[in-house]
């Protein structure tokens, strides 16, 4: 039993195959639709939430790459997947990443998760987060500072053998400061208010085991109150706004083998504030292969109209039936912040203990 609250299968040869050639097939459409699209010239205010959409807290969803909407395990995106695996009836799950950038600009996250059966159907996910960054220099020569914390609760109903859904709530407070040596520029305050709906519905296949084909749609929107002082020579100025953002996420798992799988994802994405809108396309693909009883490896790779290109890798180790660790490295999986900070690679590793 991993973390996620599986029996792990055993790998078969021919399927392996299948799913290499399947995945070959899906990288080259996906390749075929990116087209260049400056995005530099957008206001970071839009750029940032844009590439939050990329983090992936759990390592297992970091490992392929973020393509997790059509996933049956609780680490998924979408919110239905909590309530699809009722093997165990709770499980504790702590997590942390660091996200490091070219112009030294560490960003630290830790985070804590927890599922909870609440009868025969439904299920609980409650959640916390905390990023820190450490004060870095931006290519403009900016000291900057960023502090988030995050609250999330996720219910999910499993209906019958072949649906279920979930929704979340979720709210996040941030505050950044930029700095030109020992003078103020600018500090901001916001919260973020979110709400994510997701489907889960088996497409062919039987329950759990090898040939199983799930699709799963995720809607998100949230909106951002925040508040900003500039400091200039003529002095300090105010200024307020709201960001709005709608994100589409459709995506399919094909578990070729028991837990073994393959991974596709699309996510459209809109930003917009007064300083204009940012949308963004992305296809995600990864694989989730078992190398040897109770050790898994993955890869992912995630593609954007803007011509961008991140990689991932990772390995899960499930050592017995009530323990997991996954780990996590992506490279350059945050380029909508790299007119600022520069390239990204990032280190993820979650526990789990079940019950």
């Amino acid at each position: 039993m991993d973390r996620r609250g599986g029996q792990r299968g055993k790998a078969r040869p021919a399927a392996r195959h299948l799913a290499a050639v399947w995945t070959v097939g899906v990288l080259a459409a996906t390749a075929g639709q990116a087209a260049a699209e400056d995005i530099e010239d957008k206001a970071l205010s839009l750029r940032l939430p844009a590439a939050l959409t990329r983090f992936a807290p759990y390592g297992d969803v970091a490992g392929v790459g973020g393509a997790s909407a059509g996933s049956k395990w609780a680490s998924s995106v979408n919110p239905a997947s909590v309530a699809w695996e009722r093997d165990v009836c709770c499980s504790v799950t702590p997590q942390y990443s660091n996200v490091r950038f070219d112009e030294d600009l560490s960003l630290n996250v830790t985070a804590e998760a927890a599922i909870f059966d609440l009868n025969e159907t439904d299920r609980l996910q409650p959640a916390l987060a905390q990023a820190r960054t450490e004060e870095a220099t931006t290519r403009q020569g900016l000291d900057y500072r960023l502090e988030m914390d995050l609250v999330q609760v996720q219910w999910a109903r499993r209906v019958d053998e072949d649906w279920a859904f979930g929704a979340n709530f979720n709210y996040t407070k941030a505050h950044a400061d930029y700095d030109l040596g020992p003078l103020p520029v600018s500090n901001s305050e916001s919260e973020t208010y979110g709400w994510r709906f997701g489907v889960l519905r088996r497409l062919c296949g039987g329950g759990g085991e090898a040939g199983m084909l799930l699709g799963g749609l995720v809607f998100d929107y949230a909106f951002s109150p925040s508040r900003t002082t500039l400091y200039t020579a003529a002095g300090n100025q105010r200024v307020k706004d709201t960001g709005h953002q709608f994100v589409l996420h459709p995506g399919l798992a094909w578990y070729y083998e028991k837990d073994s799988a393959v991974y596709a994802d699309y996510l459209y994405g809109s930003f917009h504030d007064d300083s204009g809108r940012l949308q963004v396309h992305r296809f995600q693909v990864g694989v989730d292969q078992e190398i040897v009883k109770g050790v898994f490896g993955r890869a992912g790779v995630t593609m954007d109209a803007s011509g961008n290109t991140a990689w991932a890798v990772g390995v899960g180790i499930y050592p017995s039936e009530w323990v997991s660790i996954d780990m996590a490295y992506q490279d350059n999986m945050f380029p909508e912040l790299e007119p600022e900070f520069g390239e990204s690679r990032t280190l993820t590793l979650s526990f789990s203990f079940s019950f």
